[in-house]
């Protein structure tokens, strides 16, 4: 699990380098590590906070190769992963469904987004055209991990 979360945050810093706006790209890695934490249906305290050292040193590695704020993104990981496994952890057994995984992990791609559209002051013009590029880039990629995670649930309940 350790190797596969540095493999998604290396595909996030490589789609960094390659996009003309790091603004673009969504967070792979904070996806990849809810996606692990709600398709564990074995609900381990310890996988939790296995995650939540993952998240942290990811966030710190993030910090330290583009915002230049250690801390911040490791902040922001930790208290996102947090929020949405108080969310997650407050429907019932029924409501675990692909759309509402769907609509926890947009929400999850929020607080980077709106951090970084803070630091970097690009303007009240670009931020309603960042966030319609981030979101295109974004939608696509929820939907594959959702799909997952219905697969998943499917494989679980048959």
């Amino acid at each position: 699990m350790i190797f596969n979360s540095l493999l998604s945050w290396y595909i996030q810093d490589i789609l960094a380098v390659l996009s003309s706006d790091a603004l673009m790209v969504p967070d792979v890695f904070l996806l990849y590590v809810l996606y692990n934490k709600f398709s564990d249906f074995s609900r381990s305290i310890e996988n939790e906070i296995l995650l939540i050292w993952v998240l942290f040193f990811g966030g710190i590695l993030w910090d330290f190769r583009w915002i230049g704020i250690p801390g911040l993104f490791a902040f922001i990981y930790v208290g996102t992963f947090l929020c949405a496994s108080w969310s997650w952890s407050l429907l019932p057994e029924s409501g675990h469904t692909g759309f509402m995984f769907f609509i926890i992990l947009w929400a999850s791609q929020l607080p980077g987004f709106l951090a970084v559209l803070f630091l970097w002051n690009t303007g009240t013009e670009h931020y309603f055209k960042s966030m319609l590029i981030y979101q295109a880039y974004f939608m696509p990629l929820a939907a594959v991990f959702s799909l997952f995670y219905v697969r998943k649930l499917k494989l679980k309940n048959a």
